[in-house]
């Protein structure tokens, strides 16, 4: 006989369960109180080590920062309500950023975030050349020489805007996987017409097929129709500001009573992106446009969003995605993408 199974005979089977119940609370104060903390700590750390803050001289941390702010040159280059000489802070961002760049890798020259840059520092130069020549001479007296003769000169075209019409969108639904991949882009500006709940449910159906651990499928959709909410949750989000608001806006959660332990507790981003990458490609399979905007919140931020939308506390933001329909045209970010070869690691 087992010594689990003697301890058992000599307690008795009331006593016994006692124990139990003891040591199961004491599990699950020390997973609560102890491993959590612990564990959430560790990965704090670690963030608070790697990350590309401004002091940050890794190349791949600056790579971050030039890539950020060639996207925000991007964007105001796809308002379609182009505003003259924008961007005066990102352009010196961009400017550091890209000569520390340059610093930090050798070969800059034939990497994608440099190209990109000067593409997109390319579409800034003709858009205001030669009638906002202030702009272009501001822009000029950021960058090395030999930068700025590539930026004239058009060296690279993988950068800046493009123009997406509604007549290619017509038909995606008998457009293959691949097709869909290649031709999806953010859309910021839509067509003046609602989205209907029947015209979105067909990609939620097609979304809901998105794996998740075991099953537990912990996403929730929060489908805001209402214009006042609309612009009210956007304006704390803060990334859609100039351009007009959205006919729809999805806010993807992630229920955190369909988790079982402390690992888990990041797991409900996991599936809840899965999900939105999901939708996005349904999305477009279906025509419609989108945009997935993040909730990277602070606590204020957080709170202001949850009483907007009336967002339960067990639930946590993942991200939002705007949805509408294609205009006739209209302009959005190149956004290129790094090589296959530039992310993979074999073991």
């Amino acid at each position: 006989m087992g010594l689990k199974s003697t301890v058992k005979k000599v307690v008795g089977p009331e006593q016994w369960n006692r124990i139990r119940s003891v040591r199961q609370s004491y599990g699950e104060f020390k997973e609560r109180y102890v491993t959590l903390p612990r564990e959430a700590y560790r990965q704090m750390k670690r963030y608070r080590k790697y990350y590309s803050r401004p002091s940050g001289t890794a190349a791949e941390q600056i790579q971050a920062r030039l890539i950020f702010h060639t996207h925000q040159i991007e964007k105001g280059l796809s308002h379609t309500q182009f505003r003259y000489g924008f961007g005066k802070n990102t352009l010196k961002e961009e400017a550091q950023y890209l000569k520390a760049y340059m610093r930090a890798v050798p070969n800059y020259r034939n990497t994608m975030p440099y190209q990109s840059a000067i593409a997109a520092l390319h579409e800034y130069y003709e858009r205001h050349e030669p009638e906002h020549k202030e702009a272009v001479e501001y822009a000029q007296s950021l960058f090395p020489a030999e930068v700025w003769k590539e930026v004239v000169e058009g060296a690279y075209s993988n950068g800046g805007s493009l123009v997406i019409t509604a007549n290619s969108k017509q038909n995606n639904r008998s457009a293959t996987f691949s097709q869909i991949v290649d031709s999806r882009h953010s859309i910021r500006e839509y067509a003046n017409q609602p989205v209907t709940l029947d015209e979105l449910m067909p990609a939620l159906q097609m979304a809901v097929r998105t794996p998740s651990v075991c099953n537990r499928q912990p996403v929730r959709v929060h489908v805001v129709t209402d214009p006042v909410q609309i612009k009210q949750a956007l304006k704390v989000q803060g990334g859609f500001n100039g351009y007009p608001m959205p006919p729809m806006l999805l806010l993807i959660t992630a229920d955190c009573r369909d988790f079982l332990n402390s690992m888990e507790r990041n797991e409900g981003f996991t599936d809840a992106g899965l999900f939105a990458m999901s939708l996005m490609y349904a999305l477009e399979a279906e025509g419609l446009a989108a945009c997935p905007l993040n909730t990277m919140f602070n606590r204020a931020m957080e709170e202001t969003t949850r009483s907007i939308l009336s967002i339960p506390d067990y639930e946590n933001l993942a991200l939002y995605i705007s949805v509408g329909h294609f205009p006739e045209s209209v302009k959005t970010c190149v956004s290129e993408r790094h090589e296959v070869t530039d992310i993979i690691t074999v073991h």
